[in-house]
């Protein structure tokens, strides 16, 4: 992924220790958080490998219980978010969502 414009995140699976990956992160915006009148936070799309080293494996992903430390926007310091969902899988790129 490295000739993509990929970046380096942490990958934190629930119970194990954390690992860098290269993962190609896309910025789409904000979304609204549940009631909340005027409330938002930001909902990233994350492409990795699907492999359990190199990437994330689809067999591993813990929705809800895995985190990744990713800016959350170009030029910020990393922050630790939530995978929320996986979107899309196939045997070479896992595409999961965070908040």
């Amino acid at each position: 992924m490295g000739g993509l414009g990929a970046s380096t995140i942490t990958y934190r699976p629930r119970g194990g220790a954390g690992r860098s990956i290269e993962a190609i992160v896309e910025y789409p915006g904000p979304a609204a958080i549940g009631d909340l009148s005027g409330g938002s936070r930001p909902v990233l799309d994350i492409y990795v490998k699907n492999d359990s080293t190199a990437g994330i494996s689809t067999a591993e992903v813990d929705t809800g219980g895995d985190k990744l430390d990713v800016p959350l926007r170009f030029g910020l310091t990393a922050a630790r978010v939530r995978v929320t969902r996986i979107v899309a899988q196939d045997k070479a790129i896992l595409h999961i969502q965070v908040q």
